[in-house]
C-alpha cells in the first residue's frame, strides 16, 4: 500500500532531526512510504521518498513568501499534496488557486496527491458523490496525467475520529475509479486501531496519514497491521 505521511506544521528543528534518526529504524513492511514534512525540513531526509505539503501557484519570480514547485523539487520532493481541505479552511484557497498549483506541480515533475472531500452537510444530505465528482471534474477534465494520486478525505473526518463506514468510502472509491485510472488513498482519522477495519475497503490503494505520522511507534503498529 501507499502511505503518505503529512506532518502538517509540526516539529522544531531538534524534533525533526530526532524523527529523521528514528525513521532510519522504521520497518515499512514493504509499503510505499512518502514523507511530507514542512518544506524547510526536506533537506534533512536522505534516501527517502519525499513529498511537500504545498507549492506556489506561481513559477519562479517576485512572489514573496511563496515556494515554487521547482524549488520543492530541487529540495528532494517528488510528490506534492494539492488542495488539502486545510488550505481552503485556514487560507481561503479557492479551487482555481488549487488548480494552478496542480499545474505548477506537474510542470516541475512533482506527482500530485490531489485531495478531494465532502463536508458533513454534503454527507448528511447524500451529496457526497456529487461533490467529489464535481471537484475531480474541475481539476482533471480534459487532462491525462501520467502520474497522480487521488486522496479522498471527508472534511468532517480529519482529526475528529468521525470516520465514515467502509461501505460509504467504497462508494466514493468505486465512483472515482469508474472515471479515473489513478491510485486512490483514504485519509481522515486513520490510526493503528481502525486500520484493521479500514484496510478491508475494496479498491483502496493506501492512506494519507496526518496525526499518526508524527508518532513512529504508533505508525509502526499501523504498518504491522496492514
Amino acid at each position: 500500500m501507499i502511505l503518505a505521511l503529512n506532518h502538517k506544521s509540526h516539529f522544531t528543528k531538534e524534533e525533526i532531526l530526532k524523527y529523521v534518526e528514528d525513521y532510519k529504524k522504521f520497518d515499512s513492511k514493504g509499503h510505499t512510504m512518502i514523507v511530507c514534512p514542512s518544506s524547510c525540513y526536506l533537506p534533512y531526509f536522505e534516501d527517502i521518498v519525499l513529498g511537500c505539503q504545498d507549492v506556489s501557484s506561481y513559477p519562479f519570480g517576485s512572489y514573496t513568501g511563496s515556494v515554487s514547485a521547482e524549488a520543492m523539487y530541487s529540495l528532494g520532493a517528488r510528490f506534492s499534496i494539492i488542495h488539502h481541505s486545510e488550505r481552503e479552511k485556514c487560507f481561503k484557497e479557492s479551487l482555481s488557486e488549487s488548480k494552478k498549483k496542480l499545474e505548477q506541480a506537474i510542470k516541475a515533475g512533482l506527482i500530485p496527491i490531489l485531495c478531494v472531500g465532502d463536508t458533513k452537510e454534503e454527507h448528511d444530505q447524500g451529496k457526497t458523490l456529487e461533490s467529489i465528482k464535481e471537484q475531480l471534474s474541475f481539476f482533471l477534465e480534459g487532462q491525462s496525467y501520467d502520474s497522480l494520486l487521488i486522496a479522498y478525505e471527508p472534511i468532517y473526518a480529519i482529526g475528529t475520529g468521525d470516520v465514515p463506514e467502509n461501505k460509504e468510502i467504497e462508494k466514493v472509491l468505486s465512483m472515482i475509479k469508474e472515471h479515473y485510472s489513478y491510485p486512490v488513498l483514504y485519509g481522515g482519522s486513520v490510526n493503528e486501531e481502525n486500520v484493521l477495519l479500514l484496510k478491508q475497503i475494496k479498491g483502496l490503494d493506501g492512506f494519507l496519514l496526518g496525526g499518526i505520522s508524527l508518532d513512529l511507534k504508533a505508525l509502526q503498529t499501523l504498518c504491522d497491521r496492514l
